[in-house]
């Protein structure tokens, strides 16, 4: 009796993750960032912001980083799926290793062939070719003091805000090289005379790479709350110069004497909008600006083989397809089973 009980609660949750995967709103996103340049601006001592703490699903850093610990063990690093399923785990992996990083995150971030979202994913980096801002793009490059940030195009299930996941958005130039989290610039610092030291576990003088400075860095949270909302929480960074108390050559502040000195600046851009689906939104700033779509879509359970392979996606079938009889029994008594 207790084995029939523990059977038939496993198959009823079962069916209801198989339910609630079905019943998802799934949407289309695409965005498009970036910078006013020439335009004075003012920094902000603590970033405004009040999103989704959760950590956020990461579509860009698998496509340019390079573990270069795990590749001279021979070791394989996270896939880009595995990013998005388990991000956590494979931060944490960027972390214990080497990893390096380019200088520059190009303009366009996009999967190499056309891609559409399974059941059971959670966001699914669509290719080039499935964008559609191509238009609006060249006719921002015609306007005088504008630079391109990041374009991406991407599909995700909507969920109410206290489940949805941020994706994370960073692009442009890095700037760890020149300037430390705080913006003063490295080539100002005192530092020590380098005295060798020899750490047993990595051996003499072992290097550690900074971690990278974005000149946009954040995230953005999409959910779905009766209608879309949609909030960011994004850092750009600009070099500029800025005026403080000078040093003497031991690192001492020099009595009644300033210095103009180059300096990192942070602007933040944090907003809760709502929108409507398929419409183009404008998410304005005196320094960045934000061309935004949310398309609906055809959700991954209901589109056909034949219509994936007229948009170039290469099928799965490595995997066998369940029966459409048992899926539809399955969903049948799931229903009859649960209340909403």
């Amino acid at each position: 009796m207790l084995k029939q009980s523990l059977l038939l609660v496993t198959t009823l949750l079962t069916l209801s993750s198989s339910v609630l995967a079905a019943d998802e709103r799934w949407f289309e996103v695409e965005i498009y960032l970036f910078e006013r340049q020439g335009t004075p601006f003012e920094e902000m001592v603590k970033n405004p912001a009040n999103i989704n703490k959760r950590a956020p699903i990461d579509m860009i850093t698998p496509l340019f980083s390079t573990d270069i610990t795990g590749a001279s063990l021979g070791l394989e690093g996270c896939s880009a799926q595995e990013w998005i399923d388990d991000a956590n785990r494979c931060d944490q992996q960027l972390k214990s290793n080497q990893v390096s990083h380019p200088s520059r995150i190009p303009m366009t971030v996009a999967a190499s062939t056309p891609q559409y979202a399974k059941v059971g994913q959670s966001t699914v980096l669509l290719a080039q070719s499935q964008a559609q801002f191509g238009d609006i793009i060249k006719k921002l490059n015609r306007e005088s003091g504008h630079r391109g940030l990041l374009h991406m195009t991407w599909q995700q299930s909507m969920l109410p805000r206290h489940l949805a996941t941020p994706v994370r958005l960073f692009a442009g130039e890095d700037f760890s090289g020149r300037y430390d989290p705080d913006g003063m610039s490295i080539s100002q610092q005192i530092t020590p005379s380098e005295i060798p030291e020899f750490n047993f576990e990595l051996g003499l003088n072992p290097t550690t790479t900074p971690a990278p400075l974005w000149q946009l860095d954040g995230k953005i949270n999409i959910y779905l709350n009766h209608y879309l909302y949609v909030e960011t929480a994004l850092t750009l960074r600009e070099e500029g110069t800025k005026v403080l108390p000078a040093q003497t050559t031991d690192g001492l502040p020099a009595h009644n004497a300033e210095a103009k000195v180059p300096y990192l600046f942070k602007i933040w851009m944090a907003q809760n909008r709502r929108v409507k689906s398929d419409e183009i939104h404008y998410f304005d700033h005196p320094n960045m600006g934000i061309i935004l779509q949310i398309r609906k879509m055809t959700h991954p359970s209901e589109i056909s083989a034949d219509t994936l392979k007229q948009m170039g996606v290469t099928l799965d079938t490595t995997s066998p397809t369940p029966a459409t009889d048992s899926l539809e029994q399955a969903g049948n008594t799931a229903h009859q089973t649960l209340s909403y």
